[in-house]
């Protein structure tokens, strides 16, 4: 299938065309020719072809500023000495300032600057034209006119589209098996350390339902996405019989058999448990056939077991986590989306009913933030706000709602959820995944790798860590440097009172965005202090409620639920939220 689908081959063809007429005839008032005109020059001069530049200088004579925006991006690729010349050149005339690359691009995204007709068109031709072509699926035409963002502002980010390879239902493993691992890939041992996880080694936590899992920075650093299903079901020896695990979705297995109506005899491969076993039937979605169970043999009725069996596996709830490397924020979402029905570019009605969200990383950035896209609507979003940012859903009204998730280290994970699982080594990519080898250098300099226009460093440096939550439109921030010598924060943001937990992770000799662990709670009109023990927090009525990663629980039963929050370089959380409210400021 031709994935520049939508855009005219005839443009296309013109890209490469070394016709010289097409460089003769410069009608500035045809943006469409003129963009192509433009684009098919870089392009001749990138491949060491003799050409003429006059479009540059037309278009800089021309005076018109809706130019702009596509000269831009030209000189991001246009990097020659002729080139260059040529579209700064037309740059300065027109923007009436001598700025570099960046300079100009960071003025254009503060200025919200004016695209010209058919721009989306044409960045999604210049982006396949010199890097990839799965790009124009992003950029079809007619697609600007409902973005919610200034298309100029999206930046290739280094690599093709899902060149950086998001995790897909990536395989989980028992701590046991992971200190197997660790001595089992040596290649990921860091100074004769083969521990997997290390200790002090830092981990996205998350639980819902009594399913606790980690999910290493270290292989995350190089897969900054992960879509996962989170849920269990106990297996147990017998129908009716004893529990023996956990047997965690979405975990594929084969079911075999059942027991009259109400369970099944599966087999699989879930993280602590045997490959053998009973779920209840309740537990159970099939992968292939509605009508399996009709299928199964009943052991009950003294029918024999299938020899293949057919698929299935535990039900859960469909999470993704779009971890941001470039803005040290990893954002755990509900992908679940019900009722699913958007208009496409092109006017038709598109109806997907219940479905859940399956993301990629777009290779596209907005001030250093990671763009990541839907491979359901192929929609780009925005990673730290969870909004569509242009594509088939960004006039849909869909949200993507922030779940909990804490980055914590290894031991202190463990300790606390014992029965938990950890992401395998094995991803079934080949990359280094010892401790610090992926972003080392970026995340342990003070520097920037990407503009990012939107900053402000009055109060705090651009990669101090913050913990960044919004509720009711609102957006507040809490500096780790402020909230861990306190440890417990009373706070409000917008209309609900919060409570903060944050605790200090060991200092390492690196670092990777984090520093503590911290988790927020609804507290309702309480107020809390420290409780008996790390565990526990005291209200000011007396009581005692145990930590957990759910919820708040007290003495007495009653619960203040978790609150969805995440981490974040400060630059990164500003970026998207100037007007963001700082706690202790």
């Amino acid at each position: 299938m031709n994935r520049i689908a939508g855009t005219s081959l005839a443009l296309w063809l013109l890209i490469f065309a070394a016709a010289p007429a097409m460089t003769q005839d410069y009608d500035t008032a045809n943006y469409r020719k003129t963009m192509i005109q433009l684009l098919a020059a870089a392009q001749d001069v990138a491949r060491g072809r003799g050409v003429d530049l006059g479009v540059f200088d037309a278009v800089a004579e021309s005076g018109d500023a809706l130019y702009i925006a596509p000269l831009i991006d030209i000189a991001y690729f246009g990097r020659s000495p002729d080139a260059s010349a040529s579209v700064l050149g037309a740059l300065h005339a027109l923007a009436g300032a001598q700025l570099g690359w960046q300079g100009y691009f960071e003025w254009a995204g503060a200025n919200d600057i004016a695209l010209p007709p058919h721009y989306d068109e044409f960045k999604g031709l210049l982006l396949a034209a010199f890097v990839d072509t799965e790009f124009s699926r992003f950029f079809q035409p007619g697609i600007g006119g409902g973005a919610a963002i200034n298309l100029v502002e999206p930046v290739w980010g280094g690599v093709t589209v899902d060149g950086i390879s998001s995790l897909v239902n990536a395989r989980q493993i028992s701590p046991q098996e992971a200190r197997d691992e660790g001595h089992q890939y040596v290649d990921f041992c860091r100074d004769g350390d083969c521990s997997y996880p290390a200790a002090d080694e830092l981990v996205f936590g998350l639980s819902f339902d009594g399913d606790s899992r980690a999910y290493p920075l270290r292989l995350l650093n190089w897969h900054e996405m992960f879509n996962d299903v989170i849920g269990q079901a106990p297996l147990y020896d017998e129908p009716a019989g004893d529990k023996v695990c956990d047997f965690r979705a979405p975990t594929a297995f084969e079911a075999r058999a059942r027991s009259a109506e109400g369970w099944a005899l599966i087999s699989g491969r879930s993280a602590g448990c045997p490959r053998e076993g009973w779920l209840q039937l309740e537990h159970i979605q099939w992968l292939d056939d509605d009508g399996a169970l009709d299928s199964l043999p009943d052991i009950a009725a003294g029918e024999a077991a299938l020899e293949r069996g057919i698929a299935g596996q535990v039900s859960g709830r469909p999470v993704m986590l779009a971890y941001c490397t470039l803005c040290g924020a990893g954002v755990l979402y509900d992908v679940n989306i019900a009722d699913l029905t958007y208009t496409d570019v092109d006017g038709t009605l598109v109806e997907l009913g219940d479905i859940a969200l399956e993301f990629g990383s777009s290779g596209l950035l907005m001030r250093s933030n990671k763009l990541m896209y839907d491979r359901n609507t192929d929609t780009v979003w925005n990673a730290i706000t969870g909004e569509p940012a242009f594509g088939p859903l960004t006039t849909s009204g869909v949200v993507l709602d922030v779940l909990p998730v804490v980055v914590t280290d290894w031991a202190s994970w463990l300790a606390e959820h014992p029965d938990t699982s950890v992401l395998s080594l094995d991803t079934g990519f080949r990359r280094n995944y010892a401790n610090g080898a992926a972003y080392s250098d970026y995340f342990n300099s003070a520097d920037l790798m990407f503009p990012s226009w939107q900053q402000d460093t009055a109060l705090i440096e651009n990669k101090e860590m913050v913990f960044a939550l919004r509720l009711q439109g609102e957006a507040k921030a809490y500096p780790l440097a402020t909230i861990i010598p306190e440890r417990i924060v009373n706070d409000g943001v917008g209309n609900t009172t919060v409570v903060i937990i944050a605790e200090a992770t060991p200092e390492r000799e690196f670092f990777e965005p984090g520093g503590a662990a911290v988790r927020a709670y609804a507290r309702q009109d309480y107020t809390f202090v420290a409780g008996a023990d790390d565990a526990t927090l005291k209200s000011d009525d007396g009581r005692s409620w145990r930590i957990s990663e759910e919820a708040l629980v007290a003495e007495d039963g009653e619960r203040l639920d978790r609150i969805g929050g995440h981490l974040a370089y400060w630059f990164g959380w500003f970026g998207f939220y100037p007007d963001t409210a700082v706690y202790g400021e």
